[in-house]
């Protein structure tokens, strides 16, 4: 036997005997019906015939415990595995239940069955083997919460949605001094690697997925994420708009095409799992070269409206004399590598679509790039023939 003075000084223990004390965690404590028809399922309850628990991490991941006849099934999962297995509480009921620490629980329980097992989870002493069973006994206790799917997963998305964004624009402190493109460049790094990060491409999954089934949540998303970058972004865009940098009428809407132009298809390729998270570098790059396009359209308002074309040298901007070209070889790589086929008319009219979401940023209409994007095509076309397998 280890002496328990040599325990306390080697370890440390709390006073509930533990070598770490952790608070008391809330459970998604679910009761649902069978998922395969089980021979003794005549005999439950109609929708409690299993019980399992969930809970958040607080990263965007769940803990799941899961009792099978096999094993204990504990798995972290992410956003939208989790909310599978709530879509199956859903179909029964949902308590949110503290866990009792130390516990009142004990394992001379004999027959350790999914109510026997969750119970003994949350620390309880009931005397109960069945899910309706457990589920009466936690419905009586006081601070015992039944749960709406439907409004739970509004505010846990809202809540998340909050924490990513806080700490998004935490790392961007706010300057009204600062030059538009530092400040662009700057904010827009931040929204970069927010966007392709893993909690919030989860966040993300579950807003396009479960927007039908929960609309409140998909809203609580784009509320609490896309739109209050939007919101800095306009912020950014008025206070240049006063030192009269650009010459935007709508600065909602350039805030908004300009996220949308920082989103491109980098955070689609995260999500279908086509690409994994950016590096810093790539993060960089993709913002550095999207705020020269969009710049340059800026530019060219506030220009136009002092009557002549402006000084590009003694503003400082140099990535923007290059940016319509740098447009042109992305657009004219990525038909090749979208549309199959080597005849130019059949890929124009995707090229041409494909370009017009940026026209206003390049100052070029698509009858004065159409050649060149066809030559970057074409070059690009060369350059794969060559290239070794």
């Amino acid at each position: 036997m280890v002496d328990r003075a040599v325990d306390d000084a080697v370890i440390g223990i709390d006073a509930n005997g533990s070598p770490v004390t952790i608070d008391a965690a809330a459970w998604l404590i679910c009761f649902v019906p069978g998922l395969r028809r089980q021979w003794w399922h005549r005999y439950a309850h109609a929708r409690h015939k299993h019980v399992f628990a969930l809970r958040p991490l607080g990263d965007g991941t769940w803990l799941l415990v899961e009792p099978w006849w096999t094993r204990m099934m504990v798995n972290v999962l992410t956003l939208d595995e989790a909310i599978r297995f709530l879509r199956w509480g859903a179909m029964g009921d949902i308590l949110k239940v503290r866990e009792s620490i130390p516990g009142r629980g004990s394992q001379m329980r004999g027959w350790a069955n999914c109510s026997v097992l969750v119970s003994f989870l949350l620390g309880r002493s009931y005397w109960t083997w069945t899910p309706n069973g457990l589920y009466r006994k936690l419905r009586a206790e006081t601070d015992v919460e039944a749960v709406d799917l439907t409004r739970f997963l509004r505010l846990h998305v809202m809540a998340e949605a909050d924490r990513q964004s806080a700490k998004m624009l935490k790392c961007v402190p706010s300057r009204h001094d600062e030059r538009l493109e530092d400040a662009l460049f700057e904010l827009g790094t931040a929204i970069v690697t927010a966007m392709t990060s893993a909690p919030v491409i989860d966040l993300h999954k579950v807003a396009v997925s479960e927007s039908r089934r929960y609309h409140d949540a998909a809203i609580a998303y784009w509320t609490s994420g896309p739109e209050r970058a939007i919101r800095r972004i306009r912020k950014v865009l008025i206070d240049a708009k006063r030192r009269g940098e650009i010459g935007f009428d709508d600065c909602e809407a350039a805030a908004r095409r300009f996220l949308a132009m920082l989103r491109g298809n980098l955070q689609l390729e995260v999500v279908l799992g086509h690409h994994p998270s950016p590096s810093h570098k790539e993060v960089r790059e993709h913002v550095e070269f999207v705020v020269a396009i969009f710049l340059r359209g800026a530019w060219r308002v506030a220009e136009s409206r002092r009557g002549g074309s402006g000084d590009r040298k003694s503003r400082g901007h140099s990535p923007v004399a290059t940016a319509a070209q740098l447009l042109i070889r992305e657009v004219g790589e990525s038909i090749r590598d979208i549309v199959r086929g080597d005849d130019w008319a059949s890929v124009a009219g995707c090229a041409e679509a494909l370009w017009s979401e940026y026209a206003s940023c390049t100052g070029l209409a698509w009858e004065d790039a159409s050649h060149r994007v066809r030559h970057a095509w074409e070059s690009y076309g060369k350059r794969s023939a060559v290239s070794p397998p």
